[in-house]
């Protein structure tokens, strides 16, 4: 119970903010680095409009699962998965869990600060001098699952660009964003959500694990950690692992096994000579789309090429 008593031990500092939540169409709940919200509709015209079942296999967000749950609904198995099992669990959280959720989540909206923020976010470390700290556990490991859903969904809401990254000792190192005069969590969306994920088989596991329930005719979609559009771009690692391109490379030939198996597969990557030369066989898609990321505004790039590989 460490995040409930940090919540406990915590003063509210803010009057709660008021918006008008309605049910209806269920929407991510999470903000995810390159989500594919923005593209869902340039998407929907490309896809098989007659497929079997439906695999994401880098959930993330997971905007293209709920988009097509909303279309199709109850009439298709829908299979989600991520390496991620911070963000596995919050999924399963949701679906299985929700109350307790909202529960632990529903005092931090009045206790968000700039000191609560960290505390939350260093619960699993110490600091042992100004820039360094010490790991003390992994929260994955240590906490309830209730609290671990909760921790990542208020860290999501109120960090810089709901960038989710860990260093290579596996510790969120995200400074807090723009984020102290805003609400923070919508439980009416929580429950659209909650509702939608009892058609979904959640999944923690590499990708290459999810290949044997594929099936012919079936629709895959693959999000991977991008490539880098130049030399000196550092990538957000959404796991400690990282994605190198030679992982690239064995996605690649994932991909050509599952288009060997007969089911309809698509991939989301940077539009560069490395993707297209690789994926050259097959149809490519271009799409200029807004990544704004850098801490430092005079950084910040108006937009991206983003490619859609797909077999159809």
């Amino acid at each position: 119970m460490i995040l409930e008593n940090l919540i406990k031990s915590s003063p509210d500092v803010r009057i709660p903010k008021q918006i008008k939540e309605q049910s209806g169409k269920a929407t991510p709940f999470l903000q995810w680095v390159g989500g594919k919200r923005q593209l869902l509709e340039d998407y929907k015209p490309i896809l098989p409009k007659k497929f079997h079942n439906y695999h994401e296999l880098f959930l993330g967000g997971g905007a293209l699962f709920f988009e097509l749950h909303s279309i199709y609904g109850n009439q298709k198995e829908f299979f989600i998965n991520d390496l991620n099992r911070e963000l596995a669990i919050t999924y399963e959280q949701v679906r299985n869990n929700l109350d307790k959720v909202i529960e632990t989540c529903s005092p931090m909206e009045l206790k968000h600060s700039k000191e609560f923020y960290y505390a939350v976010r260093n619960i699993d470390r110490t600091k042992v001098s100004e820039r360094k700290y010490e790991k003390l556990f992994d929260a994955v490991d240590k906490l309830p699952h209730n609290e671990i859903a909760a921790r990542l969904l208020y860290l999501n809401k109120t960090c810089f660009n709901s960038i989710y990254r860990v260093n290579s000792s596996g510790l969120n190192n995200v400074p807090m964003g723009r984020s102290l005069n805003k609400k923070i969590f919508n439980f009416s969306n929580l429950r659209s959500c909650n509702k939608v994920l009892q058609d979904a088989h959640i999944t923690n596991k590499r990708y290459q694990d999810c290949f044997d329930q594929i099936e012919n005719g079936d629709l895959v979609f693959l999000d991977p950690p991008y490539v880098p559009e130049s030399q000196t771009s550092n990538f957000v690692s959404y796991t400690t692992e990282g994605f190198s391109l030679q992982d690239q490379r064995e996605l690649k030939d994932f991909f050509d096994e599952v288009d060997k198996k007969g089911a309809f597969v698509c991939l989301s990557n940077t539009y560069c000579d490395f993707i297209t030369e690789l994926y050259s066989k097959y149809n490519i898609h271009k799409f200029v789309v807004n990544r704004n990321l850098n801490t430092k505004a005079n950084k910040r790039k108006n937009s991206s090429t983003e490619a859609l590989i797909a077999n159809f």
